[in-house]
């Protein structure tokens, strides 16, 4: 095997280990996508607007909507309605994973 390969197995590894640690070895991988997606969004921000994510997120409207019901369910995010327009929804990440 050659040196890149075999960092890029070792990199691979540490990052399931991680996951594992954190209890994300149970969501699927496009579950895992999407929340990293939104981990990507957040930045320093701690609330994401529903809006930007749907934006950004490369899956499929009702895919994304069906892995951040997951996300949800699982308690690795929360979603909270804007006091002023009750349209708007922002997503934050439970401090677990931050």
């Amino acid at each position: 095997m050659d040196k890149n390969a075999l960092s890029l197995a070792k990199l691979w590894s540490l990052l399931r280990d991680q996951e594992k640690k954190l209890g994300l070895d149970k969501l699927s991988l496009t579950e895992r996508d999407i929340f990293l997606c939104v981990l990507f969004l957040q930045e320093k921000n701690k609330l994401i607007s529903l809006e930007n994510i749907i934006k950004n997120c490369r899956h499929p409207r009702a895919t994304l909507f069906r892995c951040l019901k997951k996300l949800r369910l699982e308690k690795i995010i929360q979603v909270k309605r804007d006091n002023v327009d009750t349209r708007k929804s922002f997503i934050f990440i439970s401090s677990k994973y931050l």
